[in-house]
């Protein structure tokens, strides 16, 4: 995947990033610090800061104007790169960073949102029925008299990137337009149509073309065309018109030209379309919340009125929530057991969090609609710790009973199983527990049915043909990495010991797994004997002798991978806990391998079970084989 702009949480691997210019950060805070001081401060906070420059920043011309004169770029000075919480979707923008860090500072009182014309929306959204077939949400909202400049208009369209990085899912569960509202004229209409039917100017494009015209275009574009798998199969496309059919939108796709933000653009209608409602609800809060500051009327935003067939919702939500907790709660969590009520209500002011003293022993915290992350009195209790600061906190010993961490006598007797294996001179490998139904099955000579009951665990959406099944046997991945080592040299011994994952309705989620052991022997000649030897060499080392009544046995086998009459069942107790055998030619075909192969095929759980003696395996405190 490709880095996408100022990091990607979800991509990356790690937790969402923005950069911020230290000039304007102090700016918007009213205050100058060191970086020392600042660093210290975001620590308390729960943020981690590294102070960069202006070439760290990832698509600097959203950032840096050009000083024509001197033939080069305006420096910038230092630049702070910031660790975002992944639930802090309010810090998602240096607004939302100096707003909280005046909370904490006690530069400023918690925020409080207004919400006008909720009784009687200016501007209504129509939904129709055909767009439960591919985004079935829309919410809205609308900013009135805001003022732009180039800077805050930069930022205003990052925080739009970060939020699709992020709680959207890459525009999958949700996609944001903004739009200027000036250019267009309501009632609006969100409807899914024929993509022949959908004809526009999309944004930064010289004339109009359908959308399946675009969809095209878009193919060769390195930003959008990631995202074009979300609708490009579906037999509508998703798209947002005016009363006079002027096309806003087609999400999750490219807004229209018509209605682009300008640096001139004073009423801003911001849309969200979606596969999750609450999502999209928060996504809206947070670029409203965040921008409404720039607004005439500070932190107030118009309701939009979003009809469906059958309901009629009023967005954006900007009710706020009241969350009660218990003083004692709060003194448990912080372990700080002299915290009183008036105390509590301070610390929260300092998170933008307005509270009230509900009794002596109870507080009420107002959460807004900015707060997202604020489900749950934990939630409150966090907040107050972080105030109080972590280092400030009293440092004890948790009071739990005497435990000891171990591993589980399964994990520990598959690692005992390893060193039998490679001390019988076998090679380990790692293949892929997600295969595809071709190497499974087709290759190995065992029919799959693509009609009636599942035999395997399917994926429902897999990202490639390769991967669309997890696998029933270790078998078919040992073949294809003797297929890729087959250079090496003979003869080539490789061993495997992993899980596989059957069906299994008396699961709650239907299926299970099972540890299996595999290994591979190959060389001029098939050398069934070294797979035997290996399987005698396991079974004695795990106290299992070969007599039928008391230890394990063989009958002869009817797999389709193996040859006729060159295969061996292995029997234990009247139970199949394994297979071993010589490969069929024309599974050796199918996997390009031009040598003979012999494989084996054994059960652990069901090994393990019989070492212990029991079935339980996490209790068994110490064994050795």
């Amino acid at each position: 995947y490709q880095r996408r702009v100022h990091g990607d949480y979800y991509k990356q691997g790690g937790m969402p990033t923005i950069y911020v210019i230290r000039e304007v950060l102090y700016t918007l805070i009213g205050k100058e610090m060191t970086d020392k001081e600042f660093g210290d401060l975001c620590f308390d906070y729960g943020l981690e800061v590294e102070v960069t420059d202006m070439k760290a920043l990832p698509h600097r011309e959203l950032y840096v104007e050009k000083e024509e004169s001197k033939g080069g770029e305006k420096d910038l000075g230092v630049v702070y790169k910031i660790e975002i919480p992944a639930n802090r979707y309010d810090l998602l923008c240096v607004e939302g960073v100096a707003r909280a860090i005046r909370c904490f500072l006690g530069l400023a009182e918690p925020t409080s949102y207004i919400l006008s014309c909720a009784a009687a929306p200016k501007e209504k959204i129509v939904v129709k029925a055909a767009t439960k077939a591919i985004r079935p949400f829309v919410v809205c909202g609308i900013i009135r008299n805001m003022v732009f400049d180039t800077r805050n208009y930069n930022s205003f369209i990052t925080l739009q990137d970060k939020l699709h990085a992020t709680i959207c899912r890459h525009r999958r569960l949700v996609a944001i337009g903004t739009h200027d509202l000036d250019t267009l004229k309501g009632p609006f209409v969100y409807d899914a149509k024929d993509p022949k039917a959908i004809t526009f100017k999309a944004l930064n494009q010289t004339k109009e073309m359908n959308a399946s015209e675009l969809m095209t275009v878009y193919e060769k574009d390195l930003k959008l065309k990631e995202y074009l798998d979300i609708i490009k199969d579906s037999p509508v496309y998703p798209v947002i018109y005016d009363s006079q059919g002027v096309v806003l939108s087609m999400p999750p796709i490219i807004n229209g030209e018509h209605s682009k933000i300008t640096l001139k653009t004073k009423n801003v209608f911001v849309e969200c379309t979606a596969l999750d409602e609450t999502k999209a609800s928060i996504a809206l809060n947070q670029v409203i919340c965040m921008f409404s500051q720039y607004a005439v009327e500070q932190f107030t935003a118009e309701a939009v009125e979003v009809i469906y067939e059958d309901k009629k919702e009023i967005y954006p939500k900007f009710e706020t929530r009241e969350v009660e907790v218990d003083l004692g709660y709060v003194q448990s969590i912080t372990g700080c057991p002299d915290l009183t009520i008036p105390q509590c209500v301070k610390l929260l002011k300092k998170m933008d969090v307005k509270a009230s003293e509900t009794s002596d022993k109870t507080l009420k915290a107002i959460v807004t609609p900015a707060r997202s992350d604020i489900i749950h009195k934990c939630d409150v209790a966090e907040d107050i710790a972080i105030a109080i600061g972590f280092n400030n906190l009293p440092a004890e010993m948790p009071k739990v009973s005497g435990t000891s961490g171990k591993q589980l006598p399964i994990n520990k007797f598959t690692n005992e199983l390893r060193l039998l294996c490679a001390s019988a001179n076998y090679n380990e490998c790692l293949t892929l527990c997600l295969v595809s139904k071709a190497e499974q099955y087709t290759k190995m000579r065992i029919p799959y049915p693509e009609k009636g009951p599942k035999i395997c665990v399917t994926l429902s959406n897999p990202i490639s043909t390769e991967c669309d099944i997890a696998r029933t046997s270790l078998l078919p991945g040992l073949l294809k990495c003797l297929k890729s080592n087959i250079g090496v040299g003979l003869p080539i011994r490789l061993f495997e010991i992993g899980d596989i994952v059957v069906l299994d309705s008396s699961t709650h989620t239907g299926a299970r797994n099972i540890r299996k052991l595999g290994a591979l022997f190959s060389d001029l000649s098939a050398g069934f004997e070294y797979v035997h030897g290996l399987l005698d060499y396991i079974m004695t080392k795990t106290g299992i002798p070969f007599k039928e009544d008391s230890g394990y046995s063989f009958q002869l086998g009817k797999c389709e991978s193996f040859l006729e009459n060159a295969q061996l069942q292995i029997i234990h107790h009247k139970n199949v806990i394994g297979i071993m055998g010589i490969v069929h030619p024309e599974v050796l075909a199918a996997f390009e391998i031009q040598y003979p192969v012999s494989l084996l095929e054994l059960d652990v759980d069901y090994l393990a079970k019989a070492f212990f003696g029991h079935q339980n395996l996490h209790n068994k405190r110490s064994y050795h084989i």
